[in-house]
């Protein structure tokens, strides 16, 4: 298009050049073509602008997130004119839509049209526009351009993706099967078991200790609690969508993950998180997933939602200190988050902090602390394959 214009204008200039040294019928009508040219370009456009349609479709509007679904659009010429130089550009910062190119220029004889159907991905679970974003044009001589939003966009409303972890990394799962009640520490037959980093030392029983010549700490034995106990902050890490999306997309995913993967073990689940007060949403069977998937899409995350007073209103539930171990769903390492793992620790109760977010300092403060486990986890990363 540059070197059309630059043409042109060369053109033109030497036209303008010959009426005033030559004149003549034929310089000024030279001139006068090329002067109503642009203007000739300009009524082209607006008229592909009012006429030209594009239609566009999805099949179904919910979708879930890395699922692929059939995505088709249409362009049509209905009228005596043909249409050329027509691009279409493709919302791209949160979808995808495969084997095709937004550079490609169509061209349209009249009262004809042109049907492409393909797939469209969804990047990330949430309310946003995908397929066709905006439409260009240019004239036959490729010297004016217009660029217009589609006037008729798809909005579609994403779930998280379910991912089926078939093992866990950082954790032993026989952790979430006994939370037990101290006995009297004076009795004879008190059971030891081998000492555990993170474990309370004033537990610790010196004298099977020295008798076995391995370090021991009394046993809890008495009534057993099975579960897990998950805790998602819900404060929203930024005001543009392009940021905040993703990592609220892998924090749902990673609680989902967990909570699925202890379902399929009968394990009970409990999700904590911040909607108004403190919301508690539990599972503890596959036959109870489907009602727990539905309620954690639904999960909204909040700028005036701050992690602290999360994590405060929490430490204020007794019945989160009695599940053996706890998961940490957070997207930023903070003073509360550290002040909830020593409460925590102090409390004997495992704690892992998933923290979802990308370029993660190695060297964040008390993140080796005894009794906890630090998974790191990127927006774009495959849970399937980090250490969680």
């Amino acid at each position: 298009m540059k070197r059309n214009r630059i043409i042109f204008a060369i053109l033109w200039i030497t036209s303008l050049v010959g009426i005033s040294f030559f004149g003549g019928p034929v310089s000024y009508g030279f001139f006068a073509a090329l002067t109503f040219l642009p203007l000739v370009s300009l009524a082209y456009l607006g008229f592909v602008f009012f006429f030209f349609r594009i239609y566009q479709e999805l099949d179904g509007k919910r979708l879930v997130a890395n699922h692929t679904v059939p995505f088709y659009f249409t362009l049509i010429n209905e009228y005596h004119f043909g249409f050329c130089g027509i691009r279409v550009r493709f919302f791209s910062s949160f979808s995808t839509i495969s084997g095709l190119d937004d550079g490609v220029e169509y061209e349209l004889l009249p009262g004809t049209g042109i049907t492409k159907q393909t797939n469209l991905v969804c990047k990330y679970r949430g309310e946003y526009e995908v397929g066709i974003k905006s439409v260009e044009i240019q004239d036959y001589f490729r010297l004016l351009h217009l660029s217009y939003h589609n006037k008729e966009t798809l909005r579609v409303i994403v779930k998280p993706n379910l991912v089926k972890l078939s093992n866990l990394k950082c954790m032993d799962l026989s952790q979430t099967m006994a939370r037990e009640t101290m006995v009297n520490p004076t009795e004879a037959d008190v059971l030891v078991r081998e000492y555990e980093p993170g474990d309370d030392v004033r537990q610790m029983n010196w004298k099977a200790s020295a008798r076995s010549g391995r370090l021991l700490i009394r046993k809890r034995v008495g009534e057993e609690k099975e579960g897990v106990y998950i805790l998602l902050g819900t404060n929203r890490c930024s005001s543009e969508q392009k940021e905040y999306l993703p990592v609220e997309n892998k924090m749902l995913e990673v609680t989902l993950a967990l909570a699925m993967f202890f379902a399929e073990k009968s394990i009970q689940t409990n999700l904590c998180y911040e909607a108004g007060g403190i919301v508690e949403r539990g599972v503890s069977n596959l036959e109870q997933f489907d009602a727990f998937y539905e309620n954690v899409c639904g999960i909204s995350f909040q700028e005036d939602v701050t992690e602290q007073d999360f994590l405060a209103q929490a430490a204020m539930r007794p019945e989160i200190f009695r599940c053996k171990t706890m998961f940490l769903v957070l997207h930023e390492w903070t003073e509360a988050a550290l002040q909830m793992l020593h409460l925590l620790r102090e409390n004997n109760v495992f704690a892992i902090t998933c923290l979802i977010r990308d370029e993660i300092p190695e060297d964040l403060p008390g993140a080796k602390m005894p009794g906890m486990e630090l998974v790191r986890i990127g927006t774009e990363d495959d849970l399937t394959e980090v250490a969680l």
